[in-house]
């Protein structure tokens, strides 16, 4: 572990609402990674294949984004578009349901539902005023927030995604900085009370050059907060796209670990682990 290492090019203050010019890079982010997941479901024969650690194949997962990102652009709008209560629960049921009520599941087709939503969230994000209050699956959130749930949601389908078909992950290391406004507003959201229980204590994160965090876990609530100061019982240094990874469940800490791209020390070493292992993503 060699600590932490001063960073450059990072959020300064990780709670924050993205104004313009963040909203400008998020979805200029977010219109790369979509087209990319739309390339590779494009002319797909058989979406029928399953992704790893999930219960979609690829077109489920393609449909699922093609119908969310139409959602999304609602609430760009600003429109109340009521779907589910916000919790992982209700979410996989209300993900259930939409899969039945939006049943495309042809590569082609999806892929020209993903270009053309993609472009319609676009432009209904960065026409409103970023601080204002929308509607969403995860509740309300300023429309700067809204820009950063939109890469990352799309960030982990077509990671899972391009995991089934062999492809290069579509997620890009700069692309931490431009999510953590959503992890920072509504992570806590899925911790698993059971899983969580007897979880407590501090992690501190580094991603050299990209991000610095803290995720403190307490009576089964999790704050993700920037680094200042302080003492951690866990030091974690890890490699972008395996944290990405981690935080989205396409692999654990340990196998992480494993692989050389996660490094941990400190009074707990386990203790990140089973914070992750705590966090039900939907």
């Amino acid at each position: 572990m060699s600590g932490f290492p001063a960073l450059t090019n990072i959020v300064p203050d990780l709670d924050y609402n993205p104004g313009p010019q963040e909203i400008e890079r998020n979805t200029e982010a977010a219109r790369e990674v979509v087209l990319k997941v739309a390339d590779m479901l494009d002319g797909l024969s058989d979406t029928s294949i399953p992704v790893p650690r999930s219960e979609w194949n690829v077109g489920e997962q393609g449909a699922h984004i093609a119908f969310a990102n139409i959602g999304f652009g609602m609430f760009a709008m600003g429109l109340d578009y009521p779907y589910s209560d916000g919790t992982q629960a209700g979410l996989a049921e209300e993900n259930e349901i939409s899969l039945v009520g939006f049943p495309e599941r042809d590569g082609t087709a999806l892929a020209e539902h993903l270009r053309t939503a993609v472009e319609n969230f676009i432009g209904a994000v960065k026409a409103g005023d970023p601080d204002q209050l929308v509607s969403t699956p995860l509740g309300k959130m300023p429309r700067g927030t809204l820009s950063s749930y939109f890469l990352i949601h799309n960030l982990m389908h077509g990671c899972a995604i391009s995991s089934a078909l062999n492809h290069d992950f579509p997620f890009k290391a700069e692309h931490l900085p431009m999510l953590w406004p959503l992890v920072v507003a509504k992570f806590d959201q899925f911790v698993n009370p059971s899983a969580s229980r007897g979880v407590a204590g501090t992690v501190h994160v580094s991603v050299p050059g990209h991000l610095r965090a803290a995720f403190r876990m307490e009576d089964s609530r999790l704050a993700v907060l920037p680094v200042t100061s302080g003492d951690a019982d866990c030091l974690v240094e890890a490699e972008p796209t395996h944290f990405f990874l981690v935080l989205i469940k396409l692999l654990t800490v340990q196998e992480a670990v494993d692989l050389g791209q996660i490094k941990i020390s400190g009074s707990n070493p386990g203790l990140f682990g089973r914070i992750m292992h705590a966090v039900d993503v939907p």
